[in-house]
């Protein structure tokens, strides 16, 4: 599993009907580098940016924080997954190719009994 930034910042605009050009200027932002933001075009952002987003939606009344402009969330890998998967098939479908409890049919064992395997195997006796 990886982990992949993601930018909320499209959805927290929508959510509050607010413009891309209401936030660049409540922030003194370029609106440029907004629109890059909202799109999610970018690589990197400076913290300073992030300060600056953050004061401006506080500023248009939505009480935000940097985490609601950015999540780091789980991407499943999926090679991992397929193989886990057909590993699952072949072991019938059970994790770890255990049996759900009574699913298992008793199967006659032909020696000894257990007990007496385990006196020549324990030693003597005290």
């Amino acid at each position: 599993m990886t982990a992949q930034m993601q930018i909320g910042l499209a959805g927290l605009l929508r959510q509050h009907n607010i413009t891309q050009k209401q936030l660049a200027q409540a922030a003194g932002m370029r609106p440029a580098t907004v629109n890059a933001i909202y799109n999610a075009r970018i690589e990197r952002v400076e913290i300073s940016t992030l300060v600056d987003l953050v004061a401006g939606l506080r500023k248009l009344g939505i009480g935000v924080d940097v985490g609601d402009i950015l999540q780091v969330v789980d991407i499943p890998d999926t090679a991992a997954e397929a193989a886990r998967e057909r590993a699952l098939r072949l072991l019938g479908g059970e994790p770890w190719g255990l049996k759900l409890e009574g699913s298992h049919n008793p199967v006659p064992v032909k020696g000894p009994p257990i007990e007496e395997i385990l006196k020549e195997h324990r030693g003597p006796e005290l």
